[in-house]
């Protein structure tokens, strides 16, 4: 029954609803229940209050899907796996704690999730993140002391070199390949045991920080089922490799240094190719590749070659400290709330694509970075 209800993708829509008792929060707080699993900032499906720590969720849904139920404005929370039609309680102790930045962080002594076969599954097939952590706890325990020297020295020093070419080093690096060993293939067994409903690509989304063209194959053995479900399709939007084919999307944006409007087509008509460059002033790997730009836009920018960076940054002042150390002379801009990276469905930072005049992607990411880059532009303007 539990089989059938999980690969019966699209049904009607049921009255689902899930009511809560959350011991510890007071009374008027707001709740709320989002998608979870989308790589994206979900809006809230709803937002309700409690009183005496209850309060009730209710919606039309379609399908099973991960809902993230928590307190508003509040990191923390917890994703409840809920099937259409199904009428879940939730119970639980909870403690809100400072998060350190002007925020709060929600956290759980007890939680139990009951009237839902959808969540009970879950649970019973998820990835066992306890027995991982306490994994991990152990082998930085039973390895405490080079742990500690570690967090003492300097990195580059002769003291972290001494300490890397350790018995105790190797011995921890040991430990720590099997781990994560052991974490991969943890999470791959869990993808593979149900790639034939929809809980396998939601253990990719809620496992994974990212998705990126490398997990392709994991995406493949679903059944054509499961890449039509929900979760299926966010997996698809990250691992099947950007046409070649099909122009990207267009995206109007101002030019920081001359204030002037454009648009990404119209950069791609007056050159013959373009990089377009999602970074950020916190992110080291983009920062370091800008010289690698740099070279290449003066060898290139006279023959039809132009970049353009759009910032991931949360603060301007932050974006423009950083346009003001690396002087780079060709467009920026800053994407704000112009949803361009999520326009490109950008996981990560650098995320570049070169592009040609009728904005079709040549090569992306990798491919478009370093020596790559230098080869794939020597090749193009030879």
């Amino acid at each position: 029954m539990l089989v059938s209800m999980m690969l019966c993708m699209e049904a009607n829509a049921q009255n689902t609803t899930v009511h809560v008792n959350m011991n510890g929060l007071a009374d008027g707080t707001k709740l709320s229940i989002a998608l979870a699993g989308t790589y994206e900032d979900e809006p809230d499906l709803q937002v309700v209050e409690t009183k005496e720590g209850k309060a009730t969720f209710s919606w039309d849904a379609t399908e099973p899907r991960g809902y993230r139920i928590g307190v508003v404005d509040t990191y923390g929370g917890t994703i409840v796996a809920i099937g259409s039609g199904e009428h879940v309680t939730l119970d639980a102790d909870v403690h809100l704690d400072p998060a350190g930045d002007g925020k709060m962080a929600m956290g759980f002594n007890r939680l139990e999730v009951k009237g839902s076969p959808t969540h009970d599954y879950y649970l019973a097939h998820r990835p066992n993140r306890n027995a991982l952590n306490a994994e991990y706890a152990k082998y930085h325990e039973d390895n405490k002391e080079v742990v500690d020297k570690l967090s003492k020295a300097q990195r580059g020093t002769s003291e972290w070199d001494a300490i890397m070419a350790s018995p105790e080093y190797q011995k921890l690096a040991e430990a720590e390949k099997a781990f994560f060993n052991k974490v991969e293939k943890t999470i791959g067994d869990a993808i593979t045991e149900n790639k034939d409903n929809w809980f396998g690509p939601f253990f990719m989304v809620t496992n994974y920080n990212y998705l990126t063209p490398q997990q392709r194959p994991v995406y493949d053995q679903f059944s054509d089922e499961v890449k039509k479900s929900f979760y299926g399709k966010v997996v698809a939007d990250k691992v099947v490799p950007v046409s070649t084919d099909v122009p990207m999307p267009n995206f109007e944006f101002t030019d920081h240094a001359t204030g002037a409007k454009m648009n990404l087509y119209d950069i791609c008509k007056q050159n013959k190719y373009v990089l377009l460059d999602f970074w950020a002033s916190w992110c080291g790997p983009c920062r370091k590749e800008i010289p690698n730009f740099e070279s290449q836009y003066e060898i290139y920018k006279d023959k039809g070659f132009q970049i353009v960076s759009i910032s991931a940054d949360q603060k301007e002042a932050d974006w423009l400290k950083a346009l003001d150390e690396e002087k780079t002379p060709w467009p920026n801009d800053i994407d704000g709330d112009k949803g361009i990276a999520k326009l490109y469905k950008v996981q990560f930072y650098p995320t570049v694509y070169l592009l040609d005049k009728d904005a079709r992607v040549i090569v992306s990411n990798n491919d478009a970075r370093g020596e790559n880059l230098r080869t794939k532009l020597a090749e193009l303007f030879k």
